[in-house]
């Protein structure tokens, strides 16, 4: 018996190795065709005829890379469709670089909505999910690129072929992040010193805890003194301006006008006054405007040339969280997106801004204040709620009972940074605490942590050791909660995950008979990561609301033959997202 089969094994590995081969050819046909139709098979741009009446300023939102379902490091093309169909429904018309010069140099007029689109890093993936996105909406944007990811094999990155028939479509212009993604200067948890080591040779960046750009600063020993003299910077940094205009100027004819320093905020705020002089002297020699910034989504008619603004866009942001970061900037009057007018017709917007997409509601939240919002159907004194908080860990997802819109009074049951905080709210008062309850601890990966780490630190500083508190979790990390609550005359039964169950008394002044739900952004100190900010998603996905006698009230659930279809359509992305990665 086991010779038997031992004689088979072979024969099954050639099965399973032709198995492979056949899905693995499908995967690259299947990417290949994609590829052709979004990149080389692309119609010409035509310039549309805008009116030119805006002498105010201009939004600039750029985008890391694009994939093609959710992820953590990039935003989705749906994300990015979304976001950029509604920006152009209202009217937003993307500019390109000689606009802006002629802006600024020459007091030449924008569209009255004027918008600079720009994708970072070079990734081959930008340019082949954004591409038909661009086609539809006419929109241009400037690639970015590294100018040492030309000449490698890593398919990742554009190759010069790539951008030139990028370009000749009129949909993109080249732009430059510079000659390498390189760190410096880099000490790990346990306070040891690196070195300088590449971007790609990094073994395991979750023991990274200090590094800096490769023209961000001097070249520093362990002990972070300077290991370079003065001029010996100085010629470093040249020569890496010298080496990127050197392959631009072979491969293009040309240095694109447009620079994006990594990283941004550093330039003419927090860097060595002598580094700064060098790369300031370099990036006015070579580039015609910089985008220096990452602060705000607009600049306005004073800003400088060599110190532009960009939104750099967090993939975990909704559209709603988009918009509202562009109104936070530039005052502009920005619409949001409703989803279902159907549903949106039975819900209230107090404040911020909802989204009403299938089974899932997206509330957000206006900059430094609550998103709040209230579903018009009274409710009975006995009733159940049922629904899932899928939001970000750090934050605040709240739930509202018993809420009466004119004496501005309520019981408030919120996650907060994930423990279950209780509050009651009566007429003529102050919001007070009535219990608080930790929920489960979360499991995640240290690379989903994002730190700062690219900034300026002194050698103390690196032998502290790890700045990641066990206790606290990263602003990107999302956790799925799921509530039943049953809510009586003088009581509340809470349920979180089949896990805590509490039961909590209601204060009778407490007369309201409303639900609703509540986003508001963390008060924590998070000085040590990259996307603090002051706008929240609460997202909220299959409510039901039943009576005492099991009648819906309201929901949003999927029917059986939506979730089946649902389900499908998500295995079929699931598999495909596997293959493109894994092949």
């Amino acid at each position: 018996m086991k010779e038997k089969n031992v004689i088979l094994q072979p024969a099954k590995k050639n099965r399973r190795k032709i198995i492979r081969s056949i899905i693995q050819l499908i995967v690259v046909l299947f990417l290949a065709v994609v590829l052709i139709k979004a990149v080389f098979l692309t119609d010409k741009r035509f310039a549309e005829a805008v009116p030119l009446n805006n002498k105010e300023g201009f939004i600039a939102l750029s985008y890391f890379g694009v994939s093609r379902n959710d992820s953590p490091k990039y935003v989705s093309k749906k994300n990015l469709e979304e976001q950029l169909t509604l920006l152009e429904k209202q009217g937003y018309q993307t500019i390109t670089q000689k606009d802006i010069l002629d802006f600024y140099q020459k007091n030449k007029p924008l569209p009255e909505k004027a918008l600079f689109l720009s994708f970072e890093d070079g990734r081959t993936d930008s340019s082949i999910f954004a591409q038909n996105i661009m086609e539809k909406l006419n929109y241009k944007a400037t690639m970015f690129t590294y100018a040492n990811k030309m000449d490698t094999r890593d398919q990742k990155f554009l190759k010069p072929k790539d951008l030139k028939l990028m370009e000749k479509s009129g949909y993109w212009e080249l732009g430059s992040n510079g000659y390498r993604l390189t760190y410096i200067n880099i000490f790990n948890d346990k306070g040891q010193s690196l070195g300088m080591i590449d971007e790609n040779n990094i073994p395991n960046k979750t023991t990274i805890e200090y590094y800096n750009h490769y023209l961000m600063d001097f070249i520093r020993n362990q002990y972070m003194i300077p290991s370079e003299t003065r001029q010996e910077m100085e010629i470093r940094i040249k020569k890496d301006y010298k080496l990127m205009q050197d392959i631009y100027q072979q491969e293009f004819g040309k240095v694109p006008k447009a620079y994006a320093i990594m990283h941004a905020n550093s330039l003419y705020n927090n860097m060595d006054p002598l580094v700064q002089s060098a790369n300031d002297k370099e990036i006015k020699d070579k580039f015609l405007m910089h985008f220096n910034l990452e602060l705000s989504a607009y600049n306005d008619r004073d800003s400088d040339l060599y110190n532009l603004n960009r939104l750099q866009v967090s993939p975990y942001w909704s559209t709603n969280h988009v918009m509202m970061k562009i109104r936070q900037a530039s005052n502009q009057n920005v619409e949001f997106k409703i989803g279902d007018p159907a549903l949106a017709q039975k819900w209230h917007t107090i404040n911020g801004a909802a989204e009403f997409d299938n089974n899932k509601v997206t509330l957000t939240s206006a900059p430094s204040s609550e998103g709040r919002i209230l579903l018009k159907e009274t409710m009975p004194q006995q009733y159940n709620v049922g629904f899932t908080f899928k939001g970000n860990v750090v934050g605040e997802q709240a739930f509202y009972v018993n809420y009466d819109d004119k004496t501005n009074s309520y019981l408030r049951i919120a996650l907060i940074d994930n423990e279950l905080v209780v509050s009651e709210k009566l007429p003529a008062s102050d919001i007070v605490e009535k219990a608080r309850f930790p929920l489960n601890e979360i499991k995640w990966n240290e690379e989903e942590y994002a730190f700062n780490k690219a900034t300026v630190y002194t050698y103390q500083d690196t032998q502290k050791g790890s700045r990641i508190v066990e206790e606290e979790y990263p602003r990107n990390l999302r956790k799925n909660r799921v509530f039943n609550i049953a809510v009586n005359k003088d009581k509340i039964n809470i349920d979180v995950d089949n896990v805590l169950s509490e039961t909590i008394q209601i204060n009778p002044s407490l007369h309201g008979s409303q639900i609703g739900f509540g986003a508001l952004f963390s008060h924590k100190d998070t000085s040590h990561e990259q996307y603090a900010d002051d706008i929240y998603d609460t997202l909220i996905e299959d409510i039901l609301i039943t009576d005492r006698k099991d009648q819906t009230i309201f929901t949003n659930q999927y029917t059986n033959f939506e979730k089946v279809k649902y389900k499908s359509t998500t295995l079929f992305n699931h598999v495909v997202d596997f293959f493109i990665e894994t092949f």
